[in-house]
This record gives C-alpha cells, structure tokens and sequence, in this order.
C-alpha cells in the first residue's frame, strides 16, 4: 500500500441534516475512486458506511464511519456522521477528527435545523466549511431556493463553486465556475481517480 506524505493527505467529515445524502454521497465517491467495485444503497442495506444491522434495519446512519479512497493522487478519509441529532456526539467526535467540514443540505427540503447545528458545531472548531447542495434530480428540487435559503441562514457570502445543468428529472450535471467546464453525467461516470 502506497504511503502517503502529509500534504497528500485530506480528511474530511461529512456532516448535515438526516437524510441529506451522505451516506450515499460516500458510497459514490467510494465507487468513483475505485475504492470499491459495487455501489451500494442506504434502501437496500448494503453501504460501506451503514452496516451495524441497526442501521440496516432504519435506514438512517447510527455511528461514525470512515470510508477512505485515493483520488487524483491524494488519500481522502471521508468520515460520514449520522444526521438525526440523538447521535449528536458521534459528530462532534468526528469533527475533532477531520480537517474540513463538508455541509449536505438537500436540494428539495433545504437548510434545516441539523444544517444549521453541525454547521455552528465545526464552526466553534473554526474548521474550513463548505456546502454540498445534494439530490439535484429529485422531484422538487430548487437549487437557487436552497441557495438562498443557505445566504440567509448562514451569511450573504456564500456562493456557488458549481452550478447545476436542470434540476430534478432534467438534471444532467454540474458547471465548475471555477474551471469554467461542464461535467455531465456521462462524463463524471469516465473521470479516474
């Protein structure tokens, strides 16, 4: 196993409201890089990260869990938190852990009330944070409204890196702003790790 130095090395702890789609965003990202070769589902009771037959069972994430993957010659260490708040301190332990807080807020119900904690609770670590707007293709989803919602929740500030192609059955990818480059489903599925 390759040896990574420190620079090539990120952690970075997945945190927001209940069923914002980290799990699922982890077991992507894990898919992607190589790391694994089956894409599970939190419906089906076969992710990485889910595997405590509790969690199987409810379909929600219990305990923290790592999900490490190699991408464009770093070593990532995604660790995915549970999101309903009786399990608040397994997030708050994770935090302690990370460098980057990475924000899911979903595209159909918004910022919501775990969004706002586990933002305030990296915050008082004064880690680097920064949000995730997920579930693009779902009936219902409003990229801007959840983009507004976050600037008056969080701070006039905040803005887009990416910008999606259509939203919910429509939705097809993602404009990098700062690469000036449109990643589309098809593409995305090609990029190597």
């Amino acid at each position: 196993m390759k040896q990574f130095a420190t620079e090539e090395l990120r952690n970075v702890c997945l945190v927001g409201h209940g069923g914002s789609g980290k799990t699922s965003f982890l077991e992507a990202a894990l898919y992607s890089s190589q790391a694994i070769d089956r894409m599970g589902r939190v419906d089906e009771g076969n992710t990485v990260s889910d595997h405590d037959p509790e969690e199987v069972k409810r379909s929600i994430s219990i305990a923290t869990s790592l999900g490490p993957c190699v991408w464009q010659g770093h070593k990532v260490n995604f660790v995915d938190t549970p999101g309903y708040f009786d399990f608040v301190g397994e997030v708050k332990g994770a935090l302690r852990a990370t460098d980057v807080a990475l924000v899911f807020a979903c595209a159909v119900s918004g910022v919501e009330v775990g969004t706002e904690k586990v933002w305030d609770y990296a915050g008082e670590r004064n880690m680097a944070r920064a949000f995730l707007i997920n579930k693009m293709d779902r009936e219902n989803a409003n990229f801007d409204r959840v983009v507004e919602e976050i600037r008056q929740t969080f701070g006039t500030s905040a803005a887009p890196l990416q910008i999606p192609i259509g939203q919910e059955a429509k939705f097809a990818g993602v404009v990098d702003l700062l690469k000036q480059k449109a990643l589309c489903r098809t593409y995305l599925t090609e990029l190597k790790p």
